[in-house]
């Protein structure tokens, strides 16, 4: 019975021991002599994180435009490079890669990790020059559908590997990139609402770089209709696209489409946003660049609050060139109306005034101070003579008419001349006698 006793003491002893080594449960012996640990700040609980956890590093860091976990273009310019460097040395073994990673990104139930290592692997291959082989754009177009796949992952990280491809495919290809770009705009646009800033921005900056580099007109469609989403947020961001597409493109990339232009930003123009609305005025100085009489068809067929918005915009940004002819011409005449006298000429004679005009000068030169009207439909030829009349009947009235008492030559003296007759003067002088 002792013996049985002891033995179960000793397997007892021996079972603390082997937990005191393995590190989760102290000995019997160190207990009686435990030194409390130090106190650390925050959760103890999250002080050992996993990879990939909420607590690990953020990628774009709090500082960026759309807060924390946001991304932008000079974040995608430094990860076009920052890639595994690698050498092509046939078109085989090219074409083996490509195909290596067309079944890693076609297949979601790869490691996400392999799926970011896979979307990397092409843009070292575009640094290595695979542009340079023809095999690279026939397995491109295979690729447009493991690329949208990509895009549309769960995993933020595989998302922001995705659009950092894409973009970097439009820098390095430009317009040989056509049908990739017209096949991955549309799933970009539906990361642009998305509550993951790392996913929002990164869309939006893939959409940046390919219309910045790839000059497609059958992107112009793609942009448009999402102007008229019912996301506030991609109403926002596409004319804010729209605005950068009439910025960078040429106008002959633009000329099939210029009713649907025309037509969208009309509506925006309309928008119940009020942000909307502001980017949709923007727009608008690009399409009074490319297209000037549709612009002005534009303005003319708004009511007249959103014209006055529209001015307001525009010459609050310096743009008032981008007004209609019509709305330059009476903004700039009520400017001169407002001008108050010059003392040059507030004690100076009407009809000297109307004198200086010269017969011999075929341009007439217009009236100073307040009776400048610059590109207005006034005639100055016509309001000089009408001065002079007023000039004239003055004179008559006082007794000092005489045809020589205005300056040869004048506008005035031949108008005085006309109006009046050698009949009108001689019966003027008899009733004086």
């Amino acid at each position: 019975m002792r013996r049985l006793i002891c033995k179960r003491i000793c397997d007892y002893k021996s079972f603390d021991d082997e937990e005191s080594v393995d590190g989760n449960r102290p000995s019997s012996a160190s207990s009686a002599f435990k030194v409390p640990a130090p106190k650390t700040s925050g959760n103890p609980v999250n002080s050992a994180r996993k990879p990939g956890s909420a607590g690990g590093p953020k990628v774009g860091g709090a500082s960026k435009e759309g807060g924390a976990g946001a991304v932008d273009e000079d974040d995608f310019i430094k990860a076009f490079t920052d890639v595994p460097s690698i050498q092509i040395y046939s078109s085989r073994e090219l074409e083996e890669t490509l195909n290596k990673i067309r079944e890693i990104l076609s297949d979601d139930k790869h490691d996400w990790d392999q799926r970011a290592n896979a979307l990397k692997k092409i843009r070292s291959l575009l640094v290595a020059g695979a542009a340079q082989y023809d095999c690279f754009f026939q397995h491109l177009r295979l690729l447009d559908g493991a690329l949208k796949l990509s895009a549309k992952d769960l995993r933020s990280q595989v998302v922001r590997e995705a659009c950092i491809t894409v973009a970097h495919l439009s820098t390095v290809l430009g317009n040989k990139f056509d049908h990739g770009a017209e096949a991955i705009v549309p799933t970009l646009f539906n990361l642009v609402p998305n509550s993951a800033k790392v996913m929002a921005t990164s869309g939006c900056a893939a959409i940046r770089f390919i219309i910045r580099h790839t000059h497609v007109p059958r992107l112009i469609p793609l942009i448009t209709s999402n102007c008229t989403s019912k996301s506030v947020p991609v109403r926002r961001r596409s004319f804010e696209f729209l605005d950068l597409l009439l910025q960078e493109w040429q106008t002959h990339s633009l000329e099939r489409h210029a009713a649907v232009l025309v037509e969208t930003i009309k509506k925006g123009i309309h928008d119940a946003d009020a942000e909307a609305r502001v980017e949709a005025r923007k727009t608008y100085m690009g399409l009074r660049n490319h297209f000037p009489g549709e612009a002005e068809t534009l303005y003319n067929s708004l009511e007249p609050p959103y014209q006055k918005s529209l001015q307001t915009y525009l010459k609050s940004s310096g743009s008032v060139a981008s007004l209609p002819q019509s709305d330059r011409s009476s903004s700039s005449s009520q400017e001169s109306l407002n001008r108050p006298f010059s003392s040059k000429w507030s004690t100076a004679n009407p009809s000297t005034v109307a004198g200086r005009v010269s017969v011999g000068s075929s341009k007439p030169s217009s009236l100073p101070g307040s009776l400048q009207r610059s590109r207005s439909d006034i005639d100055v030829n016509a309001a000089a003579g009408a001065k002079a009349h007023h000039a004239a009947g003055q004179s008559v009235r006082s007794g000092r008419l005489g045809a020589g008492a205005l300056n040869p030559g004048s506008y005035a003296s031949l108008e005085v001349k006309a109006f009046w007759g050698s009949g009108e003067i001689a019966k003027l002088k008899h009733n004086q006698n």
